[in-house]
């Protein structure tokens, strides 16, 4: 059985409310991270809360964070925002009728070019941004191996910028298919609707039509033949046609180990899925590397981000229930004095859908007292349509490529006391000859528990941002105290 990272929460089931406040001091000699250099003091008052559902039909969790920011020397306005990271099902009517429910509020970078958000509210380049998906759905299986499902979800994303367009998505799904246990060969359908309006552009209707026959020689490997049909007007302002032609492979030599690639010819040329996981009782390896279309930052609704996603893989194994995997990474984060809602790569905000490939490869070393992480990551972002003028970034580059890296260490001194530290680098070129920006932050932090519930700490941060866009330089002081009530 393998080590768990920190003590981990006992199971408990039932409905868990813990409210809690934190207040939080910053000393900076540069408080909007730009060339203005203007110091400032910041005080952030932070109540909060997180809830935990783990009943019969309930399952799920919430952490919350109301933050409300002043300026002691009037570098920018006081402000109020919000922070959310929700997941959780609701099981409606037993075996047959769920609800998924999601949730994410957090400050985002504007632009991809300006300084990168999380650092400081006072930045002109920083905006509120929240996502929320609802879906309804009814599964189940017939006599015979036949299992369906029927699905709705609505994806709303909103920005507090007019700079760039919202979207709502909705997606329908109709799937049937059938694996009759102990066969070889099993098939499935699915048929799918999905309209995107983007409030500051035109509406995108894609309707798709994916069969899928499967192949196990032995448990352990499956291999899949796909083909279908679709209908779009992403790339025109009318509906043309499509086939799909494609294949999958999903190999799992061992429970520690998996290789799963699915590559299909679409409208737009290839889109892929893979995934390479490997682990063992001290560490866990993990790359990724997807291409396709993305619609504003709901995607990220299936990710906690690149650090919560590798511990996630790390006790998939111990921990098979997602929502209570989800929690125990959550508290393990905190454990090790790092942001329960830390963005090692933060996302920059588009008006239209765009094609986008990311790769990304992860690696921890998972000790009683330490973890080491490292996290590297590329996305290249592509226009579909050079007549559009979407009103981002992407109004004078058809291409935006992003590169970086991170590497931390958290180290426990006590039970109560753990010290952590990252450097990384964040890089953004445009296809526009000369746009580039870098971002080198580095951190050091220190927390202890100085009463049962009570937490302080201490972090030392310095930032160095250069390129022909955004040139700055930030050292800062923090001090926080938390109270779990």
């Amino acid at each position: 059985m393998q080590p768990p990272v920190v003590a981990a929460e006992p199971r408990q089931s039932g409905v868990r409310f813990e409210p809690r406040i934190t207040v939080r001091e910053t000393i900076t000699n540069n408080a909007r991270l730009d060339n203005t250099n203007l110091s400032d003091q910041l005080t952030e008052l932070m109540p909060g809360f997180r809830l935990v559902s783990d009943t019969a039909r309930v399952k799920g969790f919430a952490d919350y964070t109301l933050r409300y920011a002043h300026y002691a020397r009037n570098s920018a306005p006081d402000q109020t925002w919000h922070n959310l990271n929700a997941r959780g099902t609701v099981e409606a009517v037993e075996k047959h009728v769920f609800v998924d429910l999601a949730g994410l509020a957090a400050m985002q970078s504007i632009s991809a070019f300006g300084p990168v958000a999380g650092y400081s509210p006072a930045s002109s380049n920083m905006t509120q941004t929240t996502t929320y998906r609802v879906s309804p759905y009814l599964k189940g299986n017939f006599s015979g191996g036949l299992d369906y499902e029927a699905r709705y979800a609505l994806t709303d994303t909103r920005y507090d910028t007019g700079t760039r367009s919202n979207v709502s998505v909705q997606d329908w799904l109709l799937h049937l298919g059938r694996r009759p246990i102990g066969q070889l060969w099993f098939w499935g359908v699915d048929a799918t609707q999905q309209n995107a309006d983007f409030s500051n552009g035109r509406n995108i209707d894609t309707t798709t039509l994916r069969g899928r026959l499967s192949y196990a020689p032995i448990p352990q490997l499956r291999l899949a033949l796909i083909g279908g049909y679709e209908s779009t007007n992403q790339l025109s302002p009318t509906k043309k046609s499509h086939d799909i032609t494609g294949f999958g492979i999903d190999w799992r030599p061992s429970d520690r180990s998996r290789f799963s690639v699915e590559r299909e010819s679409r409208y737009f040329g290839e889109s892929h899925n893979a995934r390479f996981e490997y682990r063992t009782a001290r560490t866990v390896w993990s790359y990724t590397d997807r291409r396709g279309i993305v619609t504003g930052l709901g995607a990220r609704l299936g990710s906690m981000g690149p650090l919560a996603d590798l511990l996630d893989g790390f006790y998939s194994s111990s921990v098979p229930d997602p929502m209570q995997r989800a929690q125990m990474v959550q508290s393990a984060i905190a454990r090790l004095g790092l942001p329960a809602d830390m963005q090692v790569f933060p996302d920059f905000l588009t008006s239209v859908s765009t094609l986008q490939r990311l790769q990304q490869l992860s690696f921890a070393l998972l000790g009683q007292r330490s973890t080491l992480t490292l996290l590297a990551m590329r996305t290249d972002s592509r226009l579909l349509n050079n007549s559009l003028l979407p009103g981002d970034d992407f109004n004078i580059n058809s291409r935006i490529v992003q590169r970086g890296w991170n590497l931390s260490l958290a180290h426990r001194l006590t039970p109560n006391a753990s010290i952590s530290a990252s450097l990384g680098e964040m890089r953004s070129v445009g296809s526009v000859p000369g746009l580039e920006t870098r971002t080198r932050p580095y951190i050091v932090a220190w927390n202890t528990m100085v009463a049962r519930r009570t937490t302080v700490g201490i972090q030392l941060r310095r930032i160095l941002s250069d390129g022909n866009v955004s040139r700055y330089s930030e050292s800062a002081i923090m001090g926080l105290l938390t109270h779990r009530f």
